[in-house]
């Protein structure tokens, strides 16, 4: 079985929203809202198609998809533009197949391509830590949420710039 990323289209606005659904259906660490976070983001004014990136089969359906979003990490001094990676999903059938991996390479190189330095998630250490993200709390980088520090993590995709503060997600996430 062949496995294609690539840019979401139109096409698969529904089926992404349906296959992330699916995909988080069993899991418990969840709130079961993800495909609904998904469509503020899409309708949010700073969405860009380009850092959203779905998987699909051989038969054309959606098996996994990454969206990357703007945030602002903020300090005293200073506020950068960073991006958080949620979600990330692959349905049930498809897991442990390389194929979530494969989904937040290719949206971390599309923010490179677009000139973005950090990305920070809210996820598993287990998984996210042999990816190259690390405890955000290390780096002086704040979750806004009440949740335990290992849980929130950040990757720099360059040496040059290293923000810290707390990171401010837009409202979509409320």
């Amino acid at each position: 079985m062949q496995i294609y990323l690539s840019t979401l289209t139109e096409n698969d606005y529904e089926t992404s929203l349906e296959a992330v659904e699916e995909a988080f259906k069993d899991v418990e660490m969840s709130n079961h809202d993800e495909q609904q976070l998904i469509n503020k983001i899409r309708k949010s004014e700073d969405y860009n198609y380009e850092l959203e990136v779905v998987a699909k089969n051989d038969e054309g359906s959606v098996i996994g998809h990454a969206l990357l979003s703007e945030v602002i990490i903020e300090d005293e001094q200073d506020q950068h533009t960073a991006l958080a990676l949620a979600p990330v999903s692959v349905l049930p059938e498809y897991r442990n197949q390389g194929l979530g991996k494969a989904l937040i390479q290719a949206v971390e190189e599309r923010a490179k391509n677009h000139d973005y330095d950090t990305i920070v998630v809210l996820g598993d250490p287990e998984y996210y830590q042999p990816l190259g993200y690390a405890n955000a709390s290390n780096y002086k980088i704040h979750s806004p949420f009440d949740i335990p520090k290992a849980y929130f993590m950040v990757k720099f995709l360059t040496d040059d710039n290293r923000p810290s503060g707390e990171v401010n997600y837009p409202s979509a996430f409320n």
